[in-house]
């Protein structure tokens, strides 16, 4: 068994919204690579004072709070790591390469064109993306689709920057349509927007991405969009992570309870959130949880290594 060496990791973001990245010198593992700033935890150290200590060492700063952010699990050939990515809110001092190290301030498309190591790349999307999900609630539930695509730009209005449409009770033409006049809209509100439907529909509706069921998870050889769509899955156990990892999806939703059916009255059990932890420590990429879109879920479900939640965005009631 793989020994899997936790390393903490910080994003400072300076007025401009810009991220500081260190390129790691020559001699070291991936040398030559941009990263976020950070290092190995020491045993029994905990994540925010193990931040505290690298930025220190690192940058010559010192860390005034920090809050966790998301965490993944990569494997290299010849070694396993578990990235903690931590917000940093607030420093004293002016970051410097204090280990010969190159520093950037860059915005996330900047990163994108970087040589960054693996397990660093899969967070900038998600760094991109509202932490709140808000999944639409299937039409068949309101009076008609005038009322859910008032539904959905409630959404947007409440500053939803991330929904996505689900309307399994659709035709293919309805939901075409639908999608058509739910994407104008997300447009106009300057939001990332995603369907459930087959990929190619996705694309060919241009949507932002395509969320994958967990069939169609387990039906994917290859990644079925391109990088410059986002794609996510269902997943509820390792394999599913593990599969999600190989295909080189964007994020997974973690479900960590038992699935309720589709239309069925049966409310479904509340999220497990140790059962989360586990699953989160075993993701090899960013995770939103399965649940409410409060703030307390979202501190809770980032406290377990999650990015963020994905939940139904239920129409306000009159």
């Amino acid at each position: 068994m793989r020994v899997i060496t936790p390393v903490v990791a910080g994003v400072l973001r300076d007025r401009r919204g810009r991220v500081l990245l260190a390129q790691r010198p020559k001699g070291k593992h991936l040398a030559g690579t941009w990263e976020f700033p950070g290092g190995k935890l020491n045993p029994g150290e905990s994540p925010a004072a193990g931040l505290a200590r690298e930025l220190t060492e690192e940058l010559g700063i010192k860390v005034i709070g920090s809050e966790p952010l998301l965490s993944l699990t990569h494997h290299y050939a010849d070694r396993s790591v578990r990235l903690l990515l931590r917000e940093v809110g607030a420093w004293e001092g002016q970051p410097v390469g204090l280990e010969s190290q190159a520093l950037a301030w860059v915005s996330l498309g900047e990163a994108e064109a970087l040589p960054m190591p693996e397990a660093d790349r899969p967070m900038l999307t998600a760094l991109a993306l509202d932490a709140r999900c808000a999944i639409s609630p299937d039409p068949a539930e309101l009076a008609d689709i005038d009322a859910f695509v008032q539904s959905w730009e409630a959404s947007l209005e409440a500053g939803f920057g991330w929904v996505r449409l689900r309307a399994p009770s659709l035709s293919a033409g309805q939901f075409r349509s639908l999608a058509l006049r739910c994407g104008e809209l997300a447009r106009r509100y300057g939001a990332t927007w995603m369907l459930e439907t087959d990929p190619e529909v996705a694309e060919q509706l241009g949507a932002d991405g395509v969320h994958l069921s967990r069939d169609r998870l387990h039906s994917c050889r290859v990644r079925p969009l391109g990088p410059k769509r986002i794609v996510t899955a269902d997943c509820q156990n390792a394999r599913d992570l593990s599969l999600a990892g190989r295909l080189g999806l964007d994020l997974v939703t973690l479900t960590p309870q038992p699935m309720v059916e589709s239309g069925s009255s049966v409310p479904r059990p509340p999220l497990d959130w140790a059962v989360l932890e586990e699953m989160c420590a075993d993701s090899p990429l960013p995770v939103l949880a399965l649940s409410d879109l409060t703030a307390e879920h979202l501190a809770r479900a980032r406290a377990a290594g999650a990015f963020g939640v994905a939940g139904t965005a239920r129409p306000a009631p009159p």
